[in-house]
């Protein structure tokens, strides 16, 4: 109740601000609503992320003044005058900071940009309804407005998306290739020109991890172990890119099998839908039967 209100209080204060910003500009009022929204509760996820690191920063800060080590305790000060990280620009850490300190400055960074990216990819689809509504209401300064948004916070979450790591090797352009993985709820395979990564939207579980599970990720048979920028096996979040070169956005997918075990009998489930984000191609597994199941899907280019 105590956090409801709290964030009562933040949507109330933020789309009051927003309200005198964007007075001139006019902002229909329930992409007003929306945008203050989301403010509100990027802002709350923010401070309490900022909040727990600077708690562990103090900790470190104290061990540091206790064993006398004055530039630590220095370059500590400057990082909790960092707080909190929200871009890749801001997340080198400050010189001569101990060892303990860039664990916290690394695992608050991962969190914000985990918590940002889910939080836009969740309100991008509701943008997209009010831009839909406001183009069918002959708003169309506002639907542009709607879309300018829309694009902002796709920027942002690519920006704030982890770097690719070196799990793949092939080099060329390949023509098709499969990805088998456990799935149990709403779960995103984002296909690039580059490679492949996961991303969970909401609070399902994360591939391959449903109720303690740790299975990997197949592509064409070779087995890929994604990393996740947040502990836990649930939540918003997205992993590292697996590298193998595609013809991204230009592809089709099909769903070759869905079964309890990963080369059993073949299920009927909610089927598998596609999307194009930009230049990702985007293949989601909504999956909102009980239980996990194991997907395998091929991918295909298309001239």
């Amino acid at each position: 109740m105590k956090q409801f209100f709290i964030l009562f209080i933040l949507l109330l204060k933020t789309f009051s601000a927003m309200a005198q910003q964007n007075a001139t500009t006019a902002l229909p009022a329930v992409l007003a609503f929306e945008l203050a929204e989301y403010q509100a509760k990027k802002t709350e996820g923010i401070d309490r992320l900022k909040e727990l690191a600077k708690s562990q920063l103090q900790e470190v800060l104290k061990e540091q003044m206790k064993s006398g080590k004055l530039e630590a305790a220095n370059a500590i000060n400057v990082a909790i005058a960092s707080l909190p990280i929200t871009s890749q620009e801001k997340a080198t850490p400050p010189e001569g900071l101990p060892t303990a300190a860039v664990a916290v400055l690394k695992d608050h960074a991962t969190k914000v940009f985990a918590g940002i990216s889910g939080l836009n990819n969740q309100f991008i689809p509701r943008l997209d309804k009010v831009k839909v509504e406001l183009l069918k209401s002959g708003d169309l300064p506002g639907a542009n407005a709607a879309d300018a948004k829309i694009r902002e916070f796709r920027e942002e979450a690519e920006k704030l998306a982890p770097a690719k790591n070196q799990s793949g090797t092939k080099q060329e352009v390949v023509e098709g290739f499969t990805v088998e993985a456990l799935i149990d709820g709403g779960s995103e395979l984002h296909v690039t020109k580059e490679g492949i990564y996961w991303m969970v939207p909401g609070g399902e579980a994360k591939p391959g991890l449903h109720e303690g599970s740790n299975e990997a990720t197949y592509v064409n048979g070779s087995r890929w172990k994604p990393k996740w920028r947040v502990k836990g096996d649930r939540g918003p979040d997205t992993s590292d890119v697996y590298l193998i070169k595609t013809t991204a956005p230009k592809l089709v997918a099909e769903t070759v099998l869905v079964s309890k075990e990963r080369f059993g009998k073949h299920e009927n489930r909610t089927p598998v839908v596609t999307s194009i984000k930009d230049d990702h191609f985007v293949v989601t597994m909504r999956d909102p039967e009980g239980g996990s199941r194991w997907y395998k899907i091929r991918i295909k280019s298309v001239p």
